[in-house]
């Protein structure tokens, strides 16, 4: 994918997110009612968090080093570990903090994509932690899919209470 069409997906996609996020009151951001007790605030954390990993993956290559991914002392084996460290650390966060970083994690990981040059979209780029693999996929998968994967979360918390 290529940096104006990975940039209108990322935008695309945070929209419905946004969208859906406007629909719901502070309550009903707030309570734990979804998979495993987590709430939509704790939702829009941890997409938070991996949108502030992903852009420090390629901040830190800008400078010349390899990033450890997903992050010190994590294998991506143990990518539930790392999301349940990441949550705990986030639940004591207000719904108004996590909001406030939320739309600055999207910003920052926007820019950085922004900053890219286009060349770095192909096959052949700099970031060799990526194994010859377009980075497309590394951004994508932190942000459009992410936030995908989440609204459909939300979504059907969603239609269950309505049915109720």
């Amino acid at each position: 994918m290529d940096k104006a069409n990975l940039l209108q997906e990322i935008q695309s996609e945070r929209a419905r997110l946004d969208a859906l996020m406007a629909q719901l009151d502070d309550k009903q951001m707030s309570e734990p009612t979804l998979d495993g007790g987590r709430s939509v605030k704790d939702i829009l954390a941890h997409i938070a968090v991996w949108e502030q990993r992903c852009a420090r993956w390629f901040e830190t290559t800008l400078r010349g080093a390899i990033p450890e991914r997903p992050e010190p002392g994590f294998t991506w084996e143990q990518m539930d570990k790392l999301n349940e460290r990441d949550f705990l650390i986030a639940q004591h966060l207000s719904l108004q903090e996590v909001l406030a970083d939320s739309r600055r994690s999207y910003q920052q990981l926007l820019d950085l994509v922004k900053s890219l040059p286009e060349e770095d979209f192909g096959e052949n780029h700099r970031f060799s932690w990526w194994e010859g693999r377009p980075i497309s996929l590394v951004i994508a998968a932190n942000s459009s899919e992410h936030y995908q994967e989440h609204v459909e979360q939300i979504q059907a918390w969603l239609a269950s209470i309505q049915k109720s």
